[in-house]
């Protein structure tokens, strides 16, 4: 899982900082109902073992987890604080257990706080309307101006990783609009970079090869959960359209979920599991598209950063990771998707696309240009 949690850590530590990850011993997504068939054949056990060991030049602490009142929570985390006794703490969302307890902690342990912000309206309001959409709106009015602005108060600077979780963080959380500062998630462009040397290109080729592909083949990619929230099925089907009027679109999936013997009834799509994102890159060199029909998705970041134009649904809130390297299409609509897909069939349009995009990210967006943007912030919390 190639998340802030795991990039910015490593990113951190490899500026000469002395880094230290906390986290439970839970996997990603643990609790979900489909837990058993999307993840566990990727991630193993929903439960890991605890414990301390050194990872990507930081050290990885992993404590036992514990629920309270439905909420996710880690056993003995104020000793692993006073253990460690850090300079500064970042938490990497604003409304947890386990940030309430490092903004209290902060008051006798004499760290700088700081938050991150990470969701977007998309998935905010789905979450919003899921269950009585008064009753969730009448306890996020009570939130922001108690607990949501004594977290606030504590902290330095809340970290937005886009402009509308920005608006999320002020309007439903409560932390102080001068306190919110919108960066975007990163890309480690050490190892999401464009397949530009011969050995890169031949992995390219063998892989497109193993997976069935020819070299005429025009391959769209789409990485991560197979369900309707992001409905990669939306791009199987406008392939399946390309395909049925004899155009050479493929579709390469790589991971799981609901949707997943629906995109493999669609004979010109292939399907791979989940696997490391660390073993990603050469599947990015296979593709010649990058498509996410729905929601932001920090894959798209990674496709970019390989050089790849990318399409995205007209909804997201994250324009910044197109602008200039891709396009976007009607949300939902596998017949615009075709449309566009069929107009970057221009390998021309496609290399000029793909180039702009990888530009981008490595100007940009790499956790290395991230977090010394962190550092900064965080010296300056220090000295005043």
């Amino acid at each position: 899982m190639g998340y802030a949690e795991n990039c910015l850590p490593k990113a951190v530590a490899a500026l000469g900082h002395e880094v230290h990850l906390i986290t439970s011993n839970v996997q990603p997504y643990f609790d979900s109902p489909t837990y058993s068939e999307t993840y566990e054949p990727f991630l193993g056990s929903a439960v890991s073992v605890c414990g301390d060991q050194q990872l990507d030049g930081y050290t990885l602490h992993r404590l036992p987890f514990a629920k309270f009142k439905g909420q996710l929570r880690m056993r003995g985390l104020v000793n692993k604080l006073r253990a460690v006794r850090p300079h500064v703490v970042q938490v990497f969302d604003e409304i947890s257990l386990t940030t309430y307890e490092a903004a209290l902690a902060k008051s006798f342990l004499g760290y700088r706080l700081f938050l991150e912000s990470h969701r977007h309206k998309s998935v905010f309001y789905t979450s919003l309307c899921s269950g009585h959409p008064m009753w969730s709106r009448f306890s996020w009015s009570y939130y922001a101006p108690s607990i949501g602005r004594l977290v606030s108060f504590l902290s330095e600077k809340c970290y937005a990783i886009s402009v509308d979780a920005a608006d999320i963080s002020t309007l439903f959380f409560g932390v102080e609009k001068k306190k919110v500062s919108v960066c975007s998630l990163g890309v480690d462009t050490d190892l999401f970079r464009p397949p530009s040397n011969a050995m890169a290109q031949q992995a390219r080729s063998q892989l497109r090869r193993e997976l069935g592909f020819s070299s005429s083949d025009i391959v769209c990619i789409y990485t991560g959960r197979f369900n309707k929230d992001k409905n990669p099925l939306c791009l199987a089907q406008a392939i399946e359209i390309l395909a049925g009027q004899g155009k050479p679109f493929r579709g390469l999936f790589v991971g799981n979920g609901p949707q997943a013997e629906a995109i493999r009834a669609h004979r010109a799509s292939v399907i791979c599991p989940f696997m490391p994102f660390r073993e990603l890159p050469r599947f990015y060199w296979a593709a010649d598209i990058g498509v996410w029909p729905k929601q932001e998705s920090t894959s798209q970041l990674d496709a970019a950063a390989c050089g790849l134009p990318i399409i995205l649904g007209d909804r997201v809130h994250v324009l910044e990771r197109v602008d200039g390297n891709g396009l976007l299409y009607e949300e939902d609509n596998p017949h615009q998707l075709a449309h566009q897909l069929e107009t970057l069939s221009n390998p021309r349009l496609r290399q000029r696309l793909g180039e702009c995009g990888a530009r981008k990210m490595q100007e940009h967006f790499s956790w290395s240009h991230i977090a010394r943007q962190r550092i900064h912030d965080y010296e300056e919390a220090l000295r005043r």
